[in-house]
């Protein structure tokens, strides 16, 4: 089982990424900091490196580059830059934009392990709970849940103008939580598919665990 280190300094993002991974059968680490990416690449190195161009006051290329070990990786950013696009490809990284469409990352995956894709009978870091008739809103638009997970949520919604932002509020009911957009998937013309990771605030922790927990 091939293992995957996720260098991301937004813990949203981590955890939506590492879900979506766990879920797909990879052995997952997470870290957010540049620091401690180069001290595990170094210690015990991953099988493949996904990393976020921006570390704080780091930048993501330079775990890509500057490694004792050159394993794969793909460079995520929010920004698209062809500059550092160009300089990703030369350190022989693959380059994608978020938010970006999940099969497109597993396929990217499995071409820089070179291998089949992975067994699906891993067990799950959070059991995603199904939800029926539940709808909410994403900013101002509503959207009709599908199921929720105590790190993350996916939902379908008709974009107005075809875009989605990056990161939103998700409320349901009486309940508002931050979240970030991960993956989206184009279902029709006009209805997405989209995952996305939640982080709430202490305040809003209890209902929404408690939330996750009432479903099936």
């Amino acid at each position: 089982m091939a293992t995957i280190l996720i260098v991301d300094a937004h813990r949203g993002t981590r955890l939506g990424l590492a879900e979506m991974l766990g879920d797909a059968g990879y052995t997952v680490v997470t870290t957010g900091t540049f620091q401690e990416a180069r001290e595990l690449l170094r210690q015990d190195p991953p099988d493949l490196l996904i990393a976020d161009v921006r570390l704080g006051s780091f930048n993501g290329l330079q775990l890509v580059i500057s490694g004792q070990h050159r394993i794969p990786a793909i460079v995520i950013t929010g920004y698209a830059d062809p500059v550092l696009e160009a300089e990703a490809r030369r350190g022989g990284a693959e380059y994608l934009v978020k938010p970006f469409d999940p099969e497109r990352l597993l396929t990217m995956i499995r071409e820089k392990l070179g291998a089949p894709p992975p067994s699906f009978a891993v067990p799950r870091r959070w059991r995603r709970k199904s939800v029926a008739g539940l709808t909410g809103h994403v900013d101002d638009q509503p959207a009709r849940i599908v199921d929720v997970s105590y790190g993350g949520v996916r939902f379908e919604i008709r974009p107005p103008d075809q875009t989605m932002p990056a990161s939103f509020q998700l409320r349901l009911s009486n309940l508002a939580l931050q979240a970030d957009l991960v993956w989206k998937s184009m279902l029709n013309e006009e209805v997405w598919l989209c995952g996305a990771a939640v982080w709430p605030e202490e305040s809003s922790a209890g209902q929404w665990f408690g939330l996750v927990d009432t479903m099936s």
